[in-house]
């Protein structure tokens, strides 16, 4: 019993789980993961100021190229943000064929002071577009490409 024990806090320690993470979108529980291929990791961003930055560790940081009308108290800037793409009950990637080849929902929820769509939503679903010619996008900006 004690190895058992040991060897469990062993591989917990050195290995540890997932990198899966719940996430609340409209009253409900979402599984999620950011343990996907390395080339959805990295930088997107287009011809204005605005980009999405996925890190390794699950979080990263979204900034709107046109921030909209939102309340005073609302500060324009990079909102930090935790995300995960959607996995199903098999705890696979979630992806739909489209005729420009597949998207990948992806929920982000704030962890800052700011947060989606004027502060009106701690958690915003968006898609990563992976092209049929290699390249990535971000579904809620017409020209956001994965850069770096």
């Amino acid at each position: 019993m004690r190895i058992a024990v040991c060897l469990a806090l062993f591989f917990g320690y050195f290995f540890p789980p997932g990198k899966t993470r719940t996430i609340d979108y409209n009253g409900k529980a979402v599984n999620t993961t950011y343990d996907v291929p390395l080339y959805f990791y990295g930088v997107y961003e287009g011809h204005k100021e605005g980009f999405l930055k996925l890190n390794e560790d699950g979080t990263g940081i979204y900034r709107y190229d046109v921030f909209g009308f939102a309340p005073g108290s609302c500060k324009d800037g990079e909102i930090r943000m935790e995300w995960g793409f959607l996995v199903d009950e098999n705890d696979s990637l979630v992806a739909f064929d489209r005729e420009y080849g597949k998207s990948y929902p992806l929920l982000m929820k704030s962890v800052s002071d700011t947060q989606f769509q004027g502060c009106r939503k701690e958690v915003m679903l968006d898609f990563v577009m992976v092209y049929e010619n290699g390249k990535l996008g971000v579904s809620s900006s017409d020209d956001w490409e994965k850069t770096k």
